[in-house]
């Protein structure tokens, strides 16, 4: 009896001593915190991207208005502008696409304004709160930003959502044509 348990504490001090194991044990206790590191840091920088895009493009098209006249023909081509980057507009060429089935960025989503003093103001609003000029899409809704990931499930907080209004506004003043 006392060699067997000669042999148990010999067996266990060995196991004590023994770090085989424990850098696993590390990677495995991290991975969860580097995947949702990970996420974060995507889903920002698409933001980014996606609200620097639609600002590029609501200032392209508040300098095309700028120097042309505000007649149907080209609200409707800044509205292009703005939605695809080019005069004329067809289906699948929007600067933003939606992500999973979710809407792309649309004329629908696009808010031209004008002021007494002549500026043209080219937004994307945050909310319903556009008053739009005559021949200018009515009916502006906002546009949300449409996340790869779930974050709120991956830091398990359900009702974390990443799903932001993005709202770039451009106005500049309007060029006598």
């Amino acid at each position: 009896m006392i060699q067997v348990d000669n042999i148990i504490v010999r067996r266990l001090r060995k196991l004590g001593r023994c770090e085989r194991g424990g850098a696993l044990a590390e990677l495995a206790i991290l991975v969860p915190f580097f995947a949702v590191m990970l996420a974060i840091v995507t889903e920002v920088g698409r933001y980014y991207q996606t609200y620097d895009t639609l600002t590029k493009a609501t200032r392209v098209s508040a300098r095309y208005l700028s120097n042309h006249s505000l007649s149907n023909g080209e609200i409707n081509r800044a509205v292009s502008l703005a939605v695809c980057g080019k005069l004329s507009c067809s289906g699948g060429d929007e600067l933003v696409k939606g992500v999973g089935g979710g809407p792309s960025i649309a004329s629908t989503n696009i808010c031209i304004e004008s002021t007494a003093n002549s500026t043209i103001t080219v937004r994307i609003p945050r909310t319903n709160d556009c008053n739009p000029i005559a021949g200018a899409p009515s009916g502006v809704t906002p546009y949300n930003y449409q996340p790869l990931f779930s974050l709120g499930t991956l830091m398990r907080v359900p009702s974390f959502n990443f799903a932001l209004p993005i709202a770039p506004r451009t106005t500049m003043f309007k060029v006598s044509v």
